[in-house]
């Protein structure tokens, strides 16, 4: 591979370019033409690789000087030097070549360390030049690199220290999508029309530079009385432009009153400017004032107290009550963070929470303030007190960690606590961002056995589509929904349809922000799970909650204890009523994969039914929802009178119960049991005199199989049951085939 520079010998004479050609030819390549045209078409083909042209005046078909004004009015070619080959050492021809262009020149006879080292140092010189160049201006754009835009920013502030300046820089909104959707081509494309318009607008009593990206800035001297629709047709100008779709730019001003603040500082404070209207809309511009100054130095102290305060501990845990809403028992807590600054006092999260979001420190808190919650679950279960759950929040920038569960994993194990305890708070906007990761992520740390929680659901974002594929098990109502929907009437809203559909989904919701009494018995009515609010209580240090965990322990032990479903040996333990259903109190599926782990044969032989009302949906349309929810829970007291406290109660939706008796001694005691049970449905009382009945299948179950398959074959002796004995028992394997 040739790397040596090429040079072009242009003479007519055969000799005179032999020569040339040995003078040159140990240290570059050199290519020949023997007039001006036939050098025009060497151009052509490789014009951006010469470095330099040697070109003699006298020459038949086009003579240099001709030559020479085509090389000089193409701006492809108009870069290359030319050292003009003269007669002698008359002062004329020197004149003319120097006239028409040439760099240098030289005369014959041929001198050739003259030659040499004129050629070299020219070619030298146009490459400084032309690095010079690439340092001082944007390939791109052809706007200044910011480096020189701020030397000679300050030059001029210099210069001119009379005269009054503003800084103008720009951000482009959601720039990223341009490349995404049209390519880096067309981003590119719309950079250069910025630029074109920020030339345009400037003119030569300003300058502009391309700092990376879509960010751009111009120094000029005051002259606009700035207004939202100056800077709204700028941006209408900008969409004008090709692969513009709905282009949103926001400037920032920045007044330049104090000359002694660095160029550097008066960009970023007009950046500052800029990115403060990006979540607003129809605002295009900004004016840096002491509003935000205020605010960058706020930022500016808080980011350099965060660090040390994580390590001394000011930061601190709090807890907000949750009350299951059937009963107002206490159901577990959210921990938020306070900082309790030794200076500033007293900091809110609205204060902190955002600037960690953006510079990244919240992963930090985040894992603080999971730990300390386990921490404090660990210390209630010491003490005895029930094993109340915890939930956390997990930040967008969580998510993104590639050992998020490992991290999750390792804090709850080494407190002892099982993964179900800390329910992890993912905030319903994240979802929106990249629903293929937070799927995948969730998805595993559900798997794990963390409770998942969608936070702020309501808060606009909200789609079906969405909610269908998130692997959740809670919804959380934004509080200002809450508020909103509860000021409506009972008829109007959309409350009661969100808490049917968390129902359908087998999901329980948690409302915030409930305040009054009014808010908690719309929400009863409806058949919320659970509240928090300051109409229980605010949120509060952990000494002053842990008082309400070991009242209700007190409570608890004085009344008698409830029938409650079991796996076997002891209560089947499921924290803050997730593996539970929200009417009855009985297990759902959720809650049955861990009753279901912990049967055995010692539990054997088991009887498994699975029931169903005949004519619920008739008694939905006809009667409604809180009808036909009465007789579910009268249905579960029939369950609870025909069971002992050791059998497995489940409502797997719905109208179907799947029950689980132990100890079953034979087929015939077990559908004579099921019998019973369908009988006194039958006898269930109504004010309205309705026909209640179900059907039910049977299975028996030698604790080997899988749970999925036992209630397949329940299914389907509950489907013989419909079809042959409506209102009654069927038994599978009697009905099988």
């Amino acid at each position: 591979m040739n790397l040596k520079r090429k040079v072009l010998v242009v003479e007519d004479n055969r000799i005179n370019r032999m020569i040339l050609s040995g003078i040159l030819a140990s240290e570059y390549q050199v290519l020949e033409a023997e007039n001006g045209q036939e050098a025009l078409n060497v151009l052509k083909e490789c014009g951006e690789e010469i470095s330099l042209i040697l070109l003699d005046i006298l020459m038949p078909v086009m003579d240099g000087y001709t030559f020479l004004s085509h090389v000089k009015a193409d701006p492809a070619y108009s870069s290359i030097p030319v050292i003009v080959i003269t007669q002698s050492d008359g002062e004329s021809d020197e004149v003319t070549a120097l006239s028409h262009g040439a760099a240098d020149f030289v005369a014959k006879p041929y001198k050739p360390q003259v030659i040499l080292h004129r050629v070299a140092s020219i070619i030298n010189l146009r490459e400084t030049s032309a690095m010079i160049h690439m340092i001082q201006y944007d390939r791109l754009t052809g706007l200044y690199s910011k480096e020189f835009f701020y030397q000679q920013a300050r030059e001029i502030l210099i210069q001119h220290p009379d005269k009054e300046y503003d800084i103008i820089c720009s951000d482009i909104v959601n720039f990223k999508l341009i490349n995404d959707i049209f390519g880096i081509q067309a981003g590119d494309q719309l950079l250069c029309g910025v630029a074109d318009l920020y030339l345009r607008t400037v003119g030569e009593e300003g300058i502009c530079g391309h700092f990376n990206a879509d960010q751009f800035a111009c120094l000029f001297e005051r002259r606009f009385d700035y207004s939202e629709e100056m800077f709204g047709s700028w941006n209408d100008q900008i969409n004008t432009l090709p692969y513009a779709k709905n282009i949103v730019m926001k400037w920032g001003v920045y007044s330049i009153t104090d000359r002694t603040v660095p160029i550097e500082q008066m960009c970023d404070r007009a950046l500052l400017a800029a990115r403060s209207l990006k979540a607003q809309y129809g605002k295009y511009y900004a004016v840096y004032d002491d509003e935000l100054r205020s605010r960058l130095l706020r930022e500016q102290a808080i980011t350099d107290s965060m660090e040390p305060a994580l390590e001394q501990g000011q930061f601190v845990i709090y807890l907000q009550p949750k009350y299951r809403i059937k009963d107002n028992q206490l159901a577990g807590a959210e921990a938020l963070v306070r900082w309790i600054h030794p200076e500033w006092g007293f900091q809110s999260p609205a204060q902190f929470i955002p600037l960690f979001e953006r510079n990244g420190f919240i992963t930090k808190l985040d894992q603080y303030v999971w730990r300390q919650s386990c921490a404090i679950m660990r210390q209630w279960d010491d003490k005895g007190y029930p094993l109340a759950s915890v939930s956390v929040n997990v930040s967008r920038a969580d998510i993104y960690n590639a050992d998020l569960s490992g991290t999750l994993m390792k804090i709850v194990q080494e407190y002892g606590l099982s993964p179900s305890r800390l329910h992890l708070e993912i905030t319903e906007s994240a979802y929106t961002e990249d629903p293929g990761q937070i799927v995948e992520t969730v998805g595993h740390l559900r798997d794990l056995g963390f409770v998942i929680e969608m936070d702020d659901f309501g808060s606009g974002y909200s789609s079906l589509n969405m909610l269908n594929d998130m692997p959740v098990d809670v919804l959380k109502l934004d509080m200002k929904f809450i508020q909103s929907e509860t000021a409506k009437p009972a008829s109007q809203g959309i409350l009661r349809f969100i808490m049917e559909l968390a129902r359908w989904m087998k999901l329980s919701v948690v409302a915030e922000g409930v305040e009054t009494l009014e808010q908690l018995e719309r929400l009863r009515d409806i058949g919320c799970d659970y509240v928090q609010g300051y109409y229980f209580a605010k949120p509060m240090p952990c000494d002053e909650f842990e008082p309400l965990v070991k009242e209700q322990y007190a409570a608890g032990k004085k009344q008698k204890p409830q029938k409650t479903a079991s796996a076997g040996h002891g209560e089947c333990v499921l924290e803050d009523g997730l593996g539970r259903d929200y009417l009855t109190g009985f297990l759902n599926r959720r809650g049955l994969d861990t009753a279901a782990k912990a049967l055995d044969k010692k539990d054997s032989p088991l009887a498994v039914y699975l029931f169903d009302f005949d004519h619920l949906q008739q008694i939905n349309e006809t009667y409604g929802h809180l009808k036909s929810d009465r007789l579910l829970a009268d249905f579960s007291e029939v369950l609870l009178s025909h069971t002992r406290g050791n059998d497995v109660l489940v409502r797997i939706g719905g109208d179907e119960f799947l029950v689980i008796m132990k100890h079953m001694r034979s087929e015939d005691s077990a559908l004579k049991r099921g019998e019973e049970i369908c009988r006194a449905v039958r006898e269930i009382g109504t004010p309205d005199n309705l026909t209640v009945s179900c059907s039910a299948g049977l299975a028996l179950w030698n604790g080997e199989d899988a749970v999925s398959e036992m209630i397949d074959r329940t299914n389907e002796a509950l489907n013989h049951a419909k079809t042959d004995n409506r209102g009654g028992c069927c038994l599978w394997g009697r009905t099988k085939g």
